[in-house]
């Protein structure tokens, strides 16, 4: 059964053919650990093959960013595992799949709902003192039922801090033009990528993203994948906002993909 149909055109610029992403998950609901099946179609293709895959977390948090390669006649199909730091929320997780091809713009996205494992309940209860009295089988509430109605109302004012603190980050996200233009170069080979990592140091210094550990002006971060230039050149010709921008930095700093 296919669930999760969602389709979203967003065209940047007025062409021909407006192309439609069809994008759809195995599921609906999931539990931590597993496995998450996409697949869909990109109706009329550019010069690219690939696509890039996003996925945020209930707090609107990218937490995972690759590539999809697309067949000649625009399928595809990608597994992701959810499984990890970046999928210990409960709650409503947005699959996004951006095609780009100027002057193509597209996007699909499908949301899923996630259910974090929890401890389970034990197979026999620990021995306790019972009253005399009969219980009452007028309030069956338990105190384990107690404790899961404070989480949860404990969960609810996280997400709501969280999501006040996304939106002030949001609106403060401030990138130099010479940050995007280094971009725009890197991207078209122009510079390399010592020069490209002097604006993940300038991206740290300025507090936008944020490391673990110490970072040295002799870091290079030459480890860059190539699908980051993808997502580079789109910031550049601003299809892509500053802040997803940003957070697909600190995606790559926080899973240590670059360091």
């Amino acid at each position: 059964m296919i669930f999760a149909l969602v389709l979203v055109i967003t065209p940047g610029l007025v062409f021909a053919q407006s192309p439609q992403i069809t994008l759809l998950t195995d599921k609906q609901s999931y539990v931590t650990g597993d496995t998450i099946t996409i697949s869909g179609k990109i109706s009329s293709l550019g010069a690219s093959n690939s696509a890039v895959l996003q996925v945020f977390n209930p707090f609107n948090v990218l937490v995972q960013i690759g590539t999809i390669k697309l067949a000649p006649d625009g399928t595809f199909s990608k597994t992701i595992k959810a499984e990890g730091e970046s999928w210990t929320n409960d709650g409503s997780y947005q699959i996004k799949v951006l095609y780009v091809s100027t002057p193509i713009l597209a996007t699909a996205v499908a949301n899923v709902n996630l259910k974090a494992s929890s401890s389970q309940p034990t197979s026999s209860p620990q021995p306790t003192i019972q009253p005399t009295t009969q219980p009452s089988t007028q309030n069956p509430q338990t105190p384990d039922d107690q404790t899961s109605i404070q989480e949860q109302i404990q969960q609810r004012i996280a997400l709501a801090n969280k999501l006040k603190e996304q939106i002030e980050q949001t609106a403060t996200t401030q990138i130099p033009f010479w940050v995007k233009d280094t971009a725009r170069k890197w991207h078209d080979g122009a510079v390399d990528n010592a020069a490209f990592g002097k604006d993940i140091q300038y991206l740290i210094s300025s507090g936008l993203v944020k490391v673990g550990g110490q970072v040295t002006p002799n870091d290079a971060f030459d480890q860059i994948p190539s699908w980051q230039k993808k997502v580079a050149d789109w910031w550049s010709q601003g299809l892509v906002s500053d802040y997803d921008y940003v957070n697909s930095i600190q995606y790559l700093l926080d899973k240590k993909i670059i360091k």
